[in-house]
């Protein structure tokens, strides 16, 4: 049996670890790769998006392929763009057509109300697919399918979630070549997990929603063992010779034996420069140590604000400011570059909270600030708590549900919105000009007349011309462009 699955713009470990398993059990999978130029969360421009289209060669392939089952795997910025995408399909085929993904998982009431939405698979979903799967071959759907819902007639049959996957090892390692068919030069750079679950509780990501919806369940991390993540990596390097490792743990430090084992062994058999998150409080001396053994490049660490009373109260973050200056100290004295991320438009955020943003990083120097506008995404701590204060209203709930869009959904009044991108902007040049001028700019509050431009139109492109910082996604973004800019024009299909 024919499985196609459907993806737009990134690479998708989910789907990669569906179609391994799909594969294992004898059926036939492939990618619909939308590459959705200038239509991702990063670059809206309509004009441009409409000439770069793709969907029609890939309704082609769709059709061609003939599949019995379609899975979509769907974030919250991709909503709108994979319901259309899906009433295209349905106007001439039949496949079950199944959403998975964080957003499907946040309000599945309301995703399998969609007229192109047969099921929606909820939480983790790997072996539910399979399921779904195995019961479309066998010609007569099982409507008890945990963690699927399905649409029955006029019903909706919501089934309940099966236990997590205690047993990570258990799983077939992800087939890359899912992607690497479509881009080939993706394979320079190799991603992967080595855990599930976090140690925190942040109120604005999606682990927040995700422990309600397994609630009961046992909580914290699953881990891989050490020599499963190695046997995958040896046998990706030997399949595909990748040049760098991007390891997407949400915190990738915070079990030191583990990690100890697998620098070890990393430094030998692998010995691949790699990037990694931490946050500040799983970051020591003897961290450090290990991750320069394999190798790290670069560390990602979620900082959110340097004010400690914000970080705890709106974030829910409880890691000292003493512990994230420790952790710039280390990677600076182990020159392993620290890129830190930072929240702002959040709910009662005042000018003083912007300015001692930027005097405690003028201060204490990580190599880059990331500055992120707070999204609210559905059913999040964050934005429950937005509503029950009356930031957001009924009609800014229903949108973020239902047509969710990937930009900050605080509401603004002009004067403060333009106040946050001077401050976004003077974050920016803080990677562009040398720190004393920096800090002769901050003294005299010079940031104060910066023009009113959009802080992408310098960021982008000191992020292109600085290419030996690029992450592996940075270096995947530019080539994703070129690549199908060039195919759409020469009209090359897939």
């Amino acid at each position: 049996m024919k499985v196609m699955l459907v993806s737009g713009g990134f690479e998708s470990l989910g789907l990669e670890y569906i179609s391994a398993l799909l594969e294992a059990k004898g059926f036939q999978t492939e990618l619909a790769f939308d590459p959705q130029l200038f239509n991702d969360p990063f670059i809206r421009i309509r004009a441009l998006s409409s000439l770069f289209n793709y969907q029609n060669q890939l309704l082609r392939k769709i059709r061609d392929f003939n599949p019995s089952l379609i899975g979509f795997s769907v974030i919250s910025a991709d909503y709108h763009w994979a319901i259309n995408f899906a009433r295209k399909i349905k106007t001439f085929s039949s496949a079950h057509i199944t959403f998975g993904g964080i957003h499907p998982t946040s309000v599945p009431e309301l995703v399998i109300q969609q007229d192109c939405v047969d099921s929606v698979v909820v939480g983790e979903g790997e072996y539910p697919f399979l399921d779904l799967a195995e019961s479309i071959r066998s010609g007569q759907i099982d409507f008890t399918i945990s963690n699927v819902w399905f649409k029955h007639g006029v019903e909706t049959i919501r089934n309940p979630v099966r236990p997590l996957i205690q047993d990570l090892d258990a799983l077939p390692f992800p087939n890359k070549d899912l992607y690497y068919k479509t881009i080939p030069s993706y394979r320079h750079g190799y991603t992967l997990i080595t855990r599930r679950g976090c140690i925190n509780s942040c109120s604005f990501c999606h682990n927040s929603l995700l422990d309600k919806i397994y609630s009961g369940q046992p909580k914290g991390i699953r881990l891989r063992s050490v020599e499963n993540v190695l046997d995958e990596l040896i046998f990706a390097k030997k399949k595909y010779n990748f040049k760098l490792l991007r390891i997407n743990d949400e915190i990738f430090t915070y079990n030191k034996e583990w990690l100890r084992a697998f620098s070890e062994r990393y430094s030998r058999e692998i010995n691949v420069p790699l990037y990694c998150f931490a946050t500040s409080g799983t970051i020591d001396a003897e961290v450090i140590q290990y991750l320069k053994t394999a190798k790290c490049y670069q560390i990602c660490m979620g900082v959110q604000s340097p004010n400690m009373q914000i970080r705890k109260t709106v974030f829910n973050r409880h890691e000292s400011n003493k512990s994230i200056i420790k952790a710039i100290k280390l990677c600076r004295e182990y020159n392993i570059r620290l890129v830190v991320d930072n929240i702002i438009g959040f709910p009662h955020e005042t000018e003083n909270d912007l300015l001692e943003m930027v005097k405690f990083y003028n201060q204490h120097r990580p190599h880059r600030i990331c500055v992120f506008w707070l999204v609210y995404y559905p059913r999040t701590v964050i934005t429950e708590r937005a509503e029950r204060e009356g930031i957001l209203s009924k009609t800014d709930i229903n949108q973020i549900e239902n047509d969710p869009c990937d930009t900050a959904n605080t509401l603004y009044n002009k004067a403060h919105l333009k106040i946050k991108k001077r401050y976004h902007l003077f974050i920016i040049l803080y990677h562009i000009l040398p720190p004393s001028l920096f800090s002769w700019m901050l003294n005299k509050q010079l940031y104060r007349y910066l023009p009113m431009i959009n802080p992408a139109l310098i960021e982008y492109p000191y992020t292109i011309f600085a290419r030996d910082r690029l992450d592996i996604p940075r270096r995947r973004y530019y080539v994703r462009y070129l690549k199908y800019i060039f195919r759409i024009l020469s009209g090359k299909n897939e």
